[in-house]
């Protein structure tokens, strides 16, 4: 038999950025214990620096849809985090989760000669949380590395 994934949610303002990052992240570690999704208050397309970072880890989210926060009211979440505390005043959307984190993770500014060196720094930031908030979540490369 094989065991129940726990659910979690990651929510940011746009769903265009961290959320879909972080959502990723914890996707790509290994083990099987969890099955993460995202959502934002204002959804809009990804973020073509988040694409092209994630590539770089070898993450598609060429093809990631944004979501509501509305859109996931029907769905039980072991956990919710959200990535930062003004999203987490419309915790009220959602039915009640085991656990509820409020990070506080700034959406990057561009930099680097590529303009994508606030994007790496996000991933390494949101690896470090995740590996935080879920440690056995074997983040891998995702979470130390500066050798992108």
């Amino acid at each position: 038999m094989t065991p129940e994934l726990h659910r979690v949610l990651f929510v940011c303002t746009y769903n265009s950025v961290r959320s879909p990052m972080a959502a990723a992240i914890l996707n790509a570690a290994t083990g099987d214990h969890y099955q993460a999704e995202s959502a934002g208050i204002f959804p809009s397309p990804v973020d073509l620096g988040v694409v092209a970072v994630m590539k770089e880890k070898g993450i598609d989210l060429s093809r990631h849809h944004p979501r509501s926060l509305g859109s996931c009211s029907d769905t039980l979440y072991g956990t919710v985090v959200f990535l930062s505390p003004s999203v987490h005043v419309h915790a009220y959307r959602l039915p009640p989760a085991g656990e509820v984190i409020t990070l506080n993770i700034p959406v990057p500014g561009m930099s680097g000669a590529d303009g994508l060196d606030g994007y790496r720094q996000l991933c390494r930031t949101l690896a470090d949380a995740i590996a935080a908030c879920f440690p056995d979540a074997e983040i891998g490369d995702l979470h130390y590395s500066d050798d992108i």
